[in-house]
């Protein structure tokens, strides 16, 4: 297939994937401020009986980097779908560069990059050739093209590789390459769906820093899934997906402060067997004990009383105690004690149904 039929053919896929669900109607501007990029109020999705997003509600703003944290399933990407006009909600709404998600078309298309899992990329074309491509997709032409194509390949580190063929690349020069596909076209808004799945920690950590400057310097505003605990600490906001709902959202430094006020001291404990210490120490009442490794973490308003308690029930258990000490709340402590509080909020509604019944 020629370059001019794959741009025919591409843009024909593209065109009816990202906002075809929402018809072809010309954007419609809505009232957001500037500085609104991405905006999702009560958004929810049904699958049959199933509730895959629940009335999820936030706020992206230009030139933030806006993570939504969660394991698989959470409704990550079924949120981004939605957003990007891929899928259509079955409650609420959205916008997105202005432009309302349910009525923009095209325009949503336009004003936006978006990165999926399986971003495609032509892997008998070079790196340049695919730019270029993508580049009249989204219909960039003549002096502006051969522009958006230099600039992108500097900004995303591409120099040195541009001649060779996207299939010969390495897994994290890819996803640079995806990554530079999605804003060839100069977009306000870029979504990211776990962008670095399979990617090793160099190359993760070379793609964060083109995202990071990419915020800082254009003020491109980034949405970006993630369960990556180290990649969730370099967004400005998060918000934690369990269920299909957001149980938190804010920076990862408010939301260590907010554990530390609502938990208590982090207390990390090493005694063998690890899985038995957990149990234990369950049954003595430490609910939010978790295994982080082959360490215990939990929380205690009183960590001098807790230190000296822990010690006590594991050794009368015949568990050796290796260390007892305080350290600094991490993200995956907040992921946990908030996912953990979710699952005992659930059994507690099946117990009450249970007695009802």
């Amino acid at each position: 297939m020629d370059s001019s039929s794959r741009v025919r053919s591409e843009r024909g896929r593209r065109v009816s994937g990202v906002g075809a669900s929402a018809g072809r109607a010309d954007a419609q501007e809505g009232p957001a401020r500037d500085d609104i990029a991405i905006s999702a109020r009560g958004l929810t999705r049904d699958f049959g009986a199933f509730r895959a997003v629940d009335h999820v509600d936030f706020e992206v703003r230009q030139g933030e980097i806006f993570g939504l944290l969660g394991a698989n399933g959470a409704g990550k990407t079924t949120v981004i779908k939605m957003l990007t006009g891929l899928l259509p909600p079955s409650a609420g709404e959205g916008q997105v560069a202005g432009v309302d998600m349910r009525r923009a078309g095209r325009a949503i298309k336009e004003r936006i990059g978006y990165m999926s899992q399986a971003f495609s990329l032509y892997r008998d074309l070079s790196v340049i050739e695919n730019l270029t491509l993508y580049a009249r997709i989204y219909g960039v032409r003549g002096r502006r093209l051969r522009r958006r194509v230099r600039e992108i390949v500097e900004r995303t580190g591409l120099e040195g590789i541009a001649p060779r063929l996207a299939g010969d690349l390495p897994m994290g020069l890819r996803q640079r390459l995806a990554i530079a596909c999605a804003l060839v076209h100069g977009p306000r808004v870029l979504f990211l769906d776990e962008p670095t799945s399979g990617v090793d920690p160099v190359g993760r950590r070379r793609f964060w820093d083109i995202l990071v400057r990419l915020a800082r310097e254009t003020r491109v505003a980034i949405l970006v899934t993630t369960h990556h605990m180290a990649e969730a600490e370099h967004c400005d906001r998060l918000a934690l997906m369990a269920e299909g709902r957001i149980v938190e959202s804010a920076s990862p430094e408010a939301m260590k402060r907010a554990l530390v006020r609502d938990a208590g001291t982090t207390i990390e404990v090493s005694a063998e067997p690890s899985w038995r210490a957990l149990a234990v120490l369950g049954e003595a009442g430490f609910a939010g004990a978790a295994l982080h490794g082959r360490r215990i973490h939990l929380f205690a308003p009183d960590p001098d009383r807790a230190t000296e308690r822990i010690r006590t029930v594991l050794e009368a258990e015949g568990i050796p105690v290796e260390a007892v000490g305080l350290r600094e709340p991490a993200l995956e402590d907040v992921f946990v004690h908030r996912i953990l509080a979710v699952e005992r909020e659930r059994e507690q509604d099946r117990e009450q149904d249970g007695d009802r019944s």
